[in-house]
């Protein structure tokens, strides 16, 4: 349980990891069998129940080779510019919600925005 009552730090961590190694939500979803919805509130830290939660913790290391509590302490080398994220939305929108369609566009573009900082990184 004690990785559930750090989701938030998790969350974090791993998207910098994905970020820098250059994996996409989606990438990561197939190679962990994990649905992307649900890989959306791993990294937002919102997921409901910690038993599952761990689970697909540990499915996600194990995916990457990597020790079950290497998000917790995660610490990656100084980020060179491109890989600081830079995609931001606005929320001056005429309604405050977003349908579930403007949602999941926003995220492939943010991973396309994040692939093709990755090959341009020069």
């Amino acid at each position: 349980m004690k990785l559930y009552t750090l989701q938030n730090v998790i969350g974090e961590n791993l998207l910098t990891f994905l970020r820098i190694k250059g994996y996409t939500k989606t990438s990561l979803a197939k190679l962990t069998g994990i649905s992307r919805p649900t890989i959306n509130q791993i990294l937002e830290g919102k997921s409901p129940n910690p038993k599952i939660y761990e689970e697909q913790i540990k499915k996600i290391t194990e995916a990457l080779k990597l020790p079950i509590d290497y998000f917790i302490n995660f610490s990656p080398a100084q980020q060179e510019k491109w890989q600081i994220p830079t995609t931001q939305y606005s929320d001056r929108s005429a309604s405050s919600k977003r349908t579930q369609l403007t949602q999941d566009l926003l995220n492939d573009l943010d991973e396309l925005l994040t692939v093709a900082a990755f090959y341009i990184k020069g």
